[in-house]
């Protein structure tokens, strides 16, 4: 289909592999990544929003920066003895003091110890973070928005196409279940050949989920929302992640389109979402009224469905929606008849506070292609259409059978592999944690945990943007 806006598909064999391989210049030292850590700002930002520690009690020998640090380092090295064990060491501590005086200066009252907190420290000083971990996250969705600005993601006097966006002007995000921190699921168990009793502990966050090959996992689930400009793994920049409520209305696909509606409206460079299969017609409808493309593939139930006739003139043209666009279904002599795709010749979006997308289409024919306007991504609502003409009253799903751009086309293939963006970061943080599984219980610790994987990665991202401008200007 040459004059088609999106192009025909290419088959696997003739496609370019566009994955670059990971070489040792995308590897990061231990070392490296603890000295990004100390000299991210955002880690000093978020510990001077922390209210000072009550006067009852023994004094702290650690400030903030030290258990924000501890919390960052953790994600590193595994776990909290780990961390533990290297932050005692003088020459890892002096890391963060090197930066903390170059940050804050050495005049700065600042006491740091000649040593890190040791783990039962950490473990004190973690009851306290938990209790702020939603405001932390608050603060830190802020932070990391500009840092990604600041490298270039979501720049919002780029030139735009919205037919063809490009890598940093998307965002991509995904659930995933991570693995429980123990393996029992009731807090007493009988051994029925001995009658003994046995108590175990149970993550209070943890519950059975299904992924998106239908296998069963056992744990708490979360949605991550990262983006990255260039093809470089290490300067993703994670802007955010929530935990979906186990039964919430709505499941993955509800949190993750209130965490994309929020960064599309802080970042109006964001020009939408890549997603997988999660995101049905009523979440594309959502994110397309707000004015974002929502990128995924179609659900494999989707039949066929008719859509209308079109009589132009003389003329006749049947139209369905299949696979994501309008197609013509043509008749055979032979008594046979095929869904032929019909050309889309431009992809518009129209109106202000809601928008509308829309498919300017060419239908062929042997009187002279026909020029037709097609609604697609939102379903029209009782009201917003003449009586009797919205989808709702037709019982047509518009944004659950035809999608901004279609997913048997060229530029899908080109586009939708920037969602392996949100398949490479969890596999970043189940690397992250020690045997793979969660290292916290409860759901306000396994937040703080989040909190610390997304700000090492953050911590790293920046850095290695900063590197290049920091050597020119010397």
């Amino acid at each position: 289909m040459p004059d088609d806006l999106f192009q025909d598909p290419l088959p696997p064999t003739q496609r370019t592999p566009r994955k670059r391989a990971f070489t040792e210049r995308d590897r990061r030292t231990t070392l490296e990544r603890l000295t990004d850590c100390a000299h991210n700002p955002d880690l000093y930002t978020l510990a001077e929003a922390l209210p000072p520690p009550g006067r009852a009690g023994r004094r702290r020998e650690h400030p903030d920066i030290a258990f924000l640090f501890f919390l960052t380092a953790r994600s590193v090295l595994s776990s909290a003895r780990r961390t533990a064990a290297h932050l005692e060491h003088p020459t890892v501590w002096r890391i963060l003091k090197a930066a903390a005086h170059n940050r804050l200066g050495t005049d700065a009252p600042l006491p740091l110890p000649d040593t890190g907190p040791s783990r039962n420290q950490w473990l004190r000083a973690q009851r306290r973070l938990r209790d702020h971990a939603d405001d932390l996250w608050d603060l830190y969705r802020e932070l990391s928005l500009n840092q990604a600005l600041e490298q270039g993601i979501f720049p919002e006097g780029e030139t735009r196409s919205w037919s063809n966006p490009r890598r940093h002007q998307l965002l991509a995000a995904d659930g995933t279940v991570l693995k429980s921190p123990t393996l029992a699921r009731a807090a007493r168990s009988v051994d029925l050949r001995t009658g003994e009793i046995r108590y175990h502990r149970v993550d209070p966050a943890s519950a059975p989920q299904r992924e998106g090959g239908g296998n069963e996992a056992y744990g708490p689930k979360y949605v991550f929302f990262s983006a990255r400009k260039d093809e470089n793994y290490l300067t993703r920049v994670f802007l955010d992640a929530r935990y979906v409520p186990h039964q919430h209305p709505g499941g993955e696909a509800a949190v993750a389109v209130d965490g994309v509606l929020d960064i599309m409206r802080a970042a109006p460079g964001c020009m939408g979402v890549l997603y997988d299969g999660a995101m049905r017609g009523r979440h594309r409808d959502a994110v397309a009224r707000e004015g974002g493309l929502v990128i995924n593939k179609q659900h494999k139930g989707n039949e066929p469905q008719f859509y209308e006739s079109l009589r132009p003139g003389r003329c006749t043209h049947e139209l369905w929606a299949a696979d994501g666009r309008i197609a013509e279904k043509v008749h055979f002599a032979d008594g046979t008849s095929e869904l032929i795709p019909v050309p889309i010749r431009k992809l518009e979006r129209r109106g202000t506070r809601t928008l509308r997308w829309y498919h300017l289409l060419d239908i062929p024919c042997r009187h002279g292609a026909h020029s037709h306007r097609v609604a697609v991504g939102t379903t029209s609502r009782s009201g917003e259409r003449p009586a009797g003409r919205s989808d709702q009253e037709r019982g047509f799903h518009r944004a659950e059978h035809l999608q901004q751009i279609p997913e048997h086309t060229r530029a899908h293939q080109l586009i939708y592999p920037y969602r392996s963006d949100a398949e490479s970061g969890h596999s970043q943080l189940d690397a992250s944690l020690w045997n793979g599984r969660l290292i916290s219980y409860g759901i306000q610790s396994q937040k703080l945990l989040a909190l610390g994987f997304a700000l090492a990665q953050n911590s790293t991202s920046r850095a290695l943007h900063r590197a290049p401008l920091l050597s020119h200007t010397a």
